[in-house]
């Protein structure tokens, strides 16, 4: 069976978004595809644990480069799928790619990316702009974006509800090392509006959560909860796309400025997604208002969610695109 290499980043500092989507992938690549992670020592490993796939890892005081070279170079004809931010060397690709049968990158701007045969940005809000510096217009067709490409895992797309109604949830990550949460607890306190907020097993600051009451309740991160919400409110990144999938419109937070051009994209792709931007100038104005509004949603929210634009198959378009590429060679 042909191996495919994942070189991914999270940890409890990055967020483990990027850690959800290629589990969503590697559940649809693992029946084709021996899969391995690649992550740097001490990040990632302790949830990948979980999900019993096979980890290398790249050794902290080693040069990253130079070691996925090595494997590659070991590992001839391989898949390599890459989801970090960091910026590789010019060399660096163009070397992958002559050991390899497909490199794709996931949201990785770094030179000659052009040498790689995909770039992937499983989202619907990407800026073309950005890739000016990175990528000729001549090149565009390898890039791999839109509705159809959102990376949901099977969690998501085969949820159910609970047998209760939850009026609002709020979701602000796996970790949010940023704090949204406790903005977001800290404008509704008083307010008497009845809330559940959810945090996920790597919550940064579990010990300074604050006490429960009347109207908010703290729970354990659980899809049931945003399947049986009627307001969602979640910080910007995939859980936007999840809620979408399951047909509930969302206020969408940015727990960064970066984040929030994101946000701002994608409320102009969708009415149901109602950017309140970063989440340090929110006003509880603001946050109520919003809230209000969206316990009706209008008739345009109501018939773009009735398309199901957000198909739950992304994971699927994206193999399948690496085995025409498989083929190719």
């Amino acid at each position: 069976m042909k191996k495919c290499f994942i070189r991914l980043d999270a940890s409890p500092s990055l967020g483990f978004g990027h850690l959800m989507r290629c589990l969503a992938l590697s559940d649809e690549l693992k029946s084709s595809f021996e899969v391995i992670f690649v992550v740097r020592e001490n990040e990632s490993k302790t949830e990948l644990e979980k999900y019993n796939f096979d980890i290398i890892q790249i050794k902290a005081n080693s040069n990253e480069e130079d070691s996925m070279l090595l494997l590659a170079t070991n590992n001839p004809n391989s898949i390599w799928i890459i989801d970090t931010k960091r910026k590789f060397l010019e060399k660096f690709l163009p070397s992958l790619k002559k050991n390899s049968d497909v490199v794709l990158l996931i949201e990785n701007l770094s030179k000659n990316i052009d040498h790689a045969d995909g770039i992937l940005f499983p989202a619907a809000h990407l800026d073309y702009n950005i890739l000016d510096p990175w990528l000729p217009k001549s090149k565009r067709d390898m890039v791999l974006t839109g509705w159809d490409w959102i990376l949901l895992r099977n969690e998501i797309i085969n949820a159910s509800r609970s047998d209760s109604y939850f009026p609002l949830v709020i979701t602000t990550g796996g970790t949010d090392p940023s704090g949204v949460f406790f903005k977001i607890w800290e404008l509704l306190e008083g307010a008497q509006i009845h809330a559940t907020f959810m945090i996920g097993d790597s919550f940064a600051n579990r010990n300074k959560l604050p006490l429960p009451d009347e109207f908010l309740k703290i729970v354990d991160y659980d899809i049931k909860y945003i399947a049986s919400a009627g307001t969602i409110i979640s910080t910007f990144g995939i859980s936007v796309a999840e809620c979408l999938f399951l047909n509930k419109p969302v206020i969408s937070v940015a727990h960064s400025k970066e984040n929030a051009r994101g946000s701002e994209i994608l409320s102009t792709r969708t009415p149901a997604c109602i950017n309140l931007g970063y989440f340090e100038d929110l006003t509880q104005e603001r946050l109520i208002k919003e809230i209000d509004e969206l316990k009706h949603p209008n008739e345009e929210i109501n018939s773009w969610l009735s398309q199901n634009v957000i198909d739950g198959q992304g994971a699927k378009r994206v193999v399948s695109w690496i085995k025409r590429k498989v083929e190719e060679c």
